[in-house]
């Protein structure tokens, strides 16, 4: 595996952030072992913004909007997806799943805290085993954020999961997109999306230079026009 690498920013106007409680966890958190204490692996600034706009961006005013959230750590991604839903003013609700019950447990708290949990559904169990019966509930997707298990055959195995319930426009964000690995290792999220992209086609945008350990959060779309 090669070394670590870090794009997360911590030297910003913490204004920027979309929930009020988000911004406290991030008051004086100034490097990346101070960070894991209050967000846990959380994907943080400039990722937070990211996901926020692109969410905020999508949502369809003329349907209700599914969310879906694979690995929730301590829900501060969570906290972004759910804010997203109530600034956009769509109808919707997120469903987040988080197989850790520690984390579990620190989300859910999390969530109360940033008054975001009535409109967040947060599951402590397996993806794998609750993705397919929580989709038999659930028409369509509008975005998925796919950041629980980084093992190639698991990012694949969610992606088939929920591909069923995608739409041409519906959005699937990947974390830890960057390519860690060597050779004869695993090749995770980055095998993954290579598999996704010869397989099911579509299109998808890296932005390399944000998150960390394994940077890089990608966007992939099935056929916006």
């Amino acid at each position: 595996m090669k070394k670590p690498i870090y794009y997360r920013i911590f030297n910003y106007n913490k204004n920027l952030l979309p929930n009020v409680y988000l911004k406290s966890l991030e008051e004086n958190v100034c490097t990346i072992e101070e960070a894991k204490v209050k967000t846990g692996l959380t994907i943080g600034y400039p990722g937070w913004g990211l996901l926020y706009y692109a969410v905020l961006s999508s949502l369809n005013p003329d349907k209700f909007n599914n969310i879906i959230e694979t690995g929730s750590n301590y829900g501060c991604t969570t906290i972004v997806l759910a804010q997203a839903l109530i600034d956009s003013k769509k109808n919707g609700h997120l469903y987040s799943i988080e197989l850790d019950k520690e984390n579990f447990k620190i989300a859910k708290k999390n969530l109360k805290s940033a008054k975001v949990d009535k409109y967040v559904t947060l599951i402590n169990n397996n993806t794998h085993k609750v993705l397919p019966e929580l989709l038999n509930n659930i028409d369509n997707i509008s975005v998925a954020f796919m950041d629980a298990s980084h093992m190639c055959d698991d990012v694949i195995k969610e992606f088939e999961i929920i591909y069923p319930k995608l739409n041409d426009n519906s959005l699937v964000i990947f974390d830890n997109t960057y390519l860690m690995a060597e050779e004869q290792e695993d090749q995770q999220v980055n095998g993954a999306l290579r598999h996704i992209l010869k397989t099911y086609g579509g299109n998808l945008v890296n932005f390399e230079t944000v998150s960390w350990h394994p940077p890089g959060i990608a966007i992939w779309q099935r056929k916006p026009f």
